[in-house]
């Protein structure tokens, strides 16, 4: 089993900034927003440093959290472990695909979201989110490859209208505004006979340059572009860890 060690009071995502970005999150700690710059990071490299885009961003975030009373940042003992441990929604820090992009796993059909409150949903999302400030700027910068598996997945059990009904009720429309993350690829696992025409219907209303980072595969061609050992062994790759493991190893600060 391979050992990740990790230190809850280790931001890697303050080191190897440029100048350019020491200068943009200075000028960005004059916005109206008080907290560290671990976290402001997170919202500037999401817009890539686009002071006005990121402090829309962090105003969103930060109202969801209010309105859902969710602390921040997150930390994991803050966190549903039962949740956590359904292992549907996550990524293992320190693991890259070829791009220096970090690697992110859904697994939709393994968690029911109605089993859990919408709070206890959104702060174990939110927490994804936090503690992705322990990874290197690098890997921000680079932005996230996403392995997503639709086995026997089911739009009744596995899809959950409560978080959209939640923005729009706070007229917040577009995930993007409210979570960090720059996606560049998504690789789709096992998809359903219909998710095929499904895309092709999504490019009347979803970006073209997101739709084109979608990629229907089979598991041996994520290895064209993510080397095996940066993947679990449960998604083909040669990553002897699972999630549970990884979990369990992190403090409770983490």
């Amino acid at each position: 089993m391979v050992a990740i060690e990790l230190n809850e009071e280790e931001f890697k995502i303050l080191e190897g900034l440029t100048n350019d970005e020491i200068i943009a999150l200075n000028k960005f700690k004059e916005f109206p927003i008080y907290i560290k710059d671990q976290y402001l990071l997170l919202y500037l490299f999401s817009k890539k440093f686009d002071l006005e885009k990121a402090y829309k961003l962090i105003k969103n975030n930060l109202l969801i959290r209010e309105k859902l009373e969710i602390s921040f940042p997150v930390v994991k003992d803050q966190v549903n472990k039962e949740l956590a441990m359904k292992s549907s929604s996550f990524n293992i820090i320190g693991c890259r695909d070829n791009n220096g992009c970090s690697i992110s796993y859904l697994y939709p059909s393994k968690v029911k979201p109605k089993d859990y409150t919408l709070k206890e949903y959104m702060t174990f999302l939110l927490w994804s989110q936090d503690q992705s400030a322990h990874d290197h700027s690098s890997v921000h910068r680079a932005g996230m490859t996403i392995i997503e598996d639709l086995h026997n997945i089911s739009i009744f059990k596995h899809f959950d209208s409560r978080l959209q009904d939640f923005l729009k009720k706070n007229k917040l429309n577009d995930m993007q505004d409210v979570f960090i993350g720059r996606i560049q690829k998504i690789y789709i696992l096992n998809p359903p006979f219909l998710l095929r025409p499904l895309l092709s219907l999504a490019r009347t209303f979803m970006k073209n340059k997101l739709i084109s980072r979608i990629e229907i595969c089979k598991t041996e061609q994520i290895f064209q572009t993510i080397d095996q050992s940066q993947v679990l062994y449960e998604y083909g790759g040669t990553l002897n860890l699972t999630y549970i493991d990884y979990f369990n190893s992190l403090p409770l600060n983490f």
